[in-house]
């Protein structure tokens, strides 16, 4: 933990009320972070909120705004004071120090460029010693992200991907940088090891057998949804880790929304048979207390979002994140005891 600090806010200090810092404009930082202005000096920070304000090319319908789940994150955030969460007696505020970076550049026209703006941010952040939790944006910014950190720690990462869906299409409409098609892209990497790749919570019929054949030929494990259903959910999750810590330095955790049920996520794909919102939250917190390098989770749409149900959910998502953090740096550190992973 780089250090323990109190925050000087009560936890449910009221939004309209709030003087605290901001990344740009009126948009606060995440849980009134630390703002980060210069990523080649991240210095003192135990986490850091990065936005990925990235949508590229749409695989159905019309574009889903989901490059404005950043900013509106960011707003949301503040009607959870400190993010205390009472089931764990874990204030994260005030038990780990976050910064936010605000969201990094991105060129509208240019996905090449893009990517390279993303690396080149990821490289400064997976070299800082500080665990970066990604705000999407569409899926495809995970590849960018992972060329990044499977550089610094070449064949010595373990990807865990929640999502309905596979994602490993080799082109889309000749996109080959499609939200469709990111583990494609990353399993082709060579500082990757495609058996270090676990998806998990794959169902329903926005798939193909092309991408689970795929998938079984690159090597990568499999979970899907009626094996969640049929094994129970913690011993998938503790099978999947297992297979991801084993000779690597750690894992990094993609989370697609549509990983949880449509009636829990009504701002997102159309995709139902999933978690519910407390499955979620609870194995992101489970999995942050361990080896976690980084988060990402992406495909929320605020054009669509119902009441904003989905970026508060997303919220939320990485508040429990963080707090399993704050539990895992406390018990390396020798100052608590984790229970929940073996």
């Amino acid at each position: 933990m780089a250090s323990m600090r109190q925050s000087t806010r009560e936890s449910m200090t009221p939004s309209s009320s709030y003087d605290g810092p901001q990344v740009s404009g009126t948009v606060p930082t995440f849980l009134g972070a630390r703002p980060v202005r210069d990523f080649a000096r991240i210095t003192g920070l135990d986490a850091v909120v990065v936005g990925v304000p990235w949508e590229g090319s749409n695989t159905w319908g019309s574009p889903s705004g989901c490059e404005q789940t950043p900013k509106a994150c960011r707003l949301a955030s503040m009607r959870y004071g400190t993010g205390y969460i009472p089931e764990y007696a874990v204030d994260v505020m005030s038990e780990l120090v976050l910064g936010d970076t605000g969201d990094l550049p991105v060129h509208p026209t240019d996905v090449q460029r893009t990517f390279q703006s993303f690396r080149t941010a990821a490289h400064q952040l997976f070299t800082a010693d500080v665990v970066p939790v990604f705000l999407g944006g569409d899926h495809s910014v995970t590849y960018p992200l992972l060329t990044s950190l499977t550089q610094h720690r070449p064949n010595r990462v373990g990807i865990l991907h929640f999502d309905a869906h596979f994602d490993n299409s080799d082109e889309y409409g000749g996109d080959r940088l499609a939200r469709c098609c990111p583990f494609r892209r990353i399993a082709e990497l060579p500082e990757v090891d495609p058996s270090k790749i676990v998806h998990l919570g794959i169902r329903g019929p926005r798939n193909s057998a092309s991408q689970m054949q795929c998938a079984r030929e690159k090597g990568m494990t499999v979970f899907t949804m009626a094996d969640i259903r049929r094994e129970g959910l913690d011993s998938v999750v503790s099978e999947a880790r297992r297979l991801v810590v084993t000779d690597t330095d750690g894992y990094y955790v993609t989370v697609c929304s549509d990983i949880i049920d449509h009636a829990y996520n009504p701002g997102g794909p159309l995709d139902f048979g999933g978690l519910s919102s407390g499955e979620m939250l609870q194995t992101l917190f489970n999995l942050a207390q361990g080896p976690i390098l980084g988060l990402d989770i992406v495909e929320v749409y605020p054009l669509s979002d119902v009441n904003e149900a989905s970026v508060h959910l997303v919220v939320w998502l990485v508040i429990y994140a963080l707090a399993g953090l704050a539990v895992g740096l406390q018990s390396r550190s020798g100052g608590g005891v984790s229970t929940a992973l073996g």
